[in-house]
């Protein structure tokens, strides 16, 4: 009984097996073919996607441009777009996100640059027989931006510290060291015209105001006469030639100025409608220090504090000042480096930027260059995957056009920085589609709005996106947009690149 048993079994069983194995196969084949399996769903929206940013990205008219596009999910690195990944193309602001992401890394976000004020010389009847020195950091922020408005508020601190010390005359100069940076204040090959602008501001190693003067021009109350400049701080550094006409209500508002290069001398002309509300705008200056020093002795003028000079630390005889013979004053430190990185990529502020480039130059022991600080970046670059001899990187910003990337070491950055311990501050950094920043205005009637985390980036026929998007079905996805040597309006790439993110983030699997 026991064999004939055993002989049942060794039939029944692997006929039980067949027919559920059977039966498993065919319910799979049957839902691939009813398109309900996972796999299925996700290759056919992926295969629709391709092909609907195919067909934008191959219009006729976009034939003589260069396209650098990828695309790949978070949570499992899939590629879900590509086109031209690894060609090197110009990045224009999106070479904020290498320099900040770098600094951000490096540098930490509680990092602060702190200027201090130092003193030599004796005090005697309310008389400084001496020097006051200001130290830079290569701070960015000295300016209205982080304080509601209050353009000398370091200056006004430091002037009522010196009152309460009893001092009413500096009897000596205004010395600024601006040596913890190089002096070369522009970027590597920036066109010459856009040096007036507030985007080609100079770095230093002391600055102020973002190295601008701020512009507020009002019409006059009749045609044909000459509109009104204010300048803030008033404190008449800069010499201002007015040409501006102004020009009935049903004319043009048309302002623009040039700087005379090498000196502070601006010519601000063009024409403001009768009833136009007042512009403001930026003009850069020519010598940070000196700007900076001039504020700082405006504000002491202001306080009741008279002095004579001031001085750059390069016109002196001894170039290192020894900081310890002489006696602490004040110090002032910068909102947190997490602040300064919102700045830079929110407002895709320049000059922000390059000082920041140049101070991950200071973290290698060295003076604060360009040069060093793509050093700094390059290092950790290699550490995340990048081999640094083949990303072109000459500034901090992307003003220049002979910085070089590809849209696949972009998302590389972004996916590092997003397995980073301070992501969110990077991430909070980031402009949002259709709410803030420099993207305020993009996607306007998509319901991608509010789910997508990008840095623009523009110089003349170039346009960047870079970022991530929080879809619909619950996945991220980082994606890289690059286009170069574009024939057509801007706005259609802006077009182009909002329904590229528009459809991923409708990606439905």
């Amino acid at each position: 009984m026991k064999s004939n048993y055993r002989w049942v079994l060794g039939i029944v069983i692997p006929l039980i097996m067949f027919q559920c194995s059977s039966l498993y196969y065919t319910k799979t084949i049957n839902a691939n073919i009813s398109g309900t399996s996972p796999k299925y769903a996700r290759n056919r929206a992926v295969k629709s996607f391709r092909s609907q940013v195919n067909e934008l990205v191959n219009a006729p008219n976009l034939q003589p441009s260069i396209r650098g596009i990828y695309i790949e999910e978070y949570q499992t690195r899939e590629i879900i777009y590509s086109l031209n990944p690894h060609t090197l193309l110009m990045p224009a602001s999106n070479m904020k996100l290498f320099t900040t992401s770098s600094a951000l890394a490096i540098l930490g976000p509680d990092y602060r640059y702190q200027t201090s004020l130092y003193m030599d010389g004796i005090i005697e009847d309310g008389i400084l027989n001496g020097n006051l020195i200001v130290r830079g950091s290569g701070d960015p922020s000295v300016s209205g931006r982080h304080n509601d408005g209050n353009r000398l508020e370091m200056f006004q601190n430091w002037a009522d510290t010196l009152h309460s010390m009893g001092i009413r005359k500096i009897n000596g100069t205004i010395i600024g060291d601006d040596n913890i940076f190089d002096d070369i204040g522009l970027g590597y090959s920036w066109a010459w015209d856009d040096l007036s602008y507030y985007y080609a501001a100079q770095t230093g190693g002391l600055c102020f105001n973002d190295n601008c003067v701020d512009l507020f021009i009002i019409p006059s109350d009749s045609i044909g006469g000459k509109s009104q400049i204010l300048i803030k701080p008033p404190m008449n550094y800069m010499e201002i030639i007015n040409e501006i006409a102004t020009v009935s209500a049903d004319s043009s508002t048309y302002i623009d100025f040039y700087r005379k290069p090498g000196t502070e001398i601006a010519t601000i002309f063009g024409t403001i409608k009768v009833d136009a509300d007042t512009v403001k705008d930026w003009v850069t200056v020519e010598n940070p220090t000196n700007y900076t020093l001039s504020a700082f002795k405006y504000t002491l003028g202001n306080n009741g504090i008279t002095s004579n000079t001031i001085s750059d630390i390069d016109e002196l005889p001894v170039k290192d000042l020894d900081y310890d013979s002489y006696r602490f004053v004040a110090a002032h430190e910068s909102v947190p480096l997490s602040e300064i990185i919102k700045t830079i990529n929110k407002e895709s502020q320049n000059f922000y930027a390059e000082q920041l480039q140049k101070t991950l130059g200071v973290e290698l022991k060295e003076i604060g260059s360009s040069k060093k600080g793509i050093e700094a970046e390059k290092d950790w670059l290699s550490r995340i995957g990048i081999s640094p001899d083949d990303v072109f990187i000459v500034d901090g910003s992307g003003l220049s056009r002979h910085n070089l990337v590809t849209a696949h070491q972009i998302v590389t950055i972004l996916r590092a920085i997003r397995n980073h311990s301070d992501y969110r501050v990077f991430f909070d950094s980031l402009p949002i589609g259709g709410v803030d920043g420099t993207l305020k205005n993009r996607l306007k009637g998509s319901n991608a709005v509010g789910h997508v985390f990008a840095k623009t980036g523009y110089v003349g026929r170039v346009r960047a996106l870079s970022g991530y998007v929080h879809a619909a079905n619950g996945r991220e996805y980082i994606f890289s947009i690059l286009v170069n040597h574009y024939p057509v309006p801007t706005s259609r790439i802006n077009d182009l690149q909002d329904h590229i993110v528009t459809l991923l983030y409708n990606l439905d699997y």
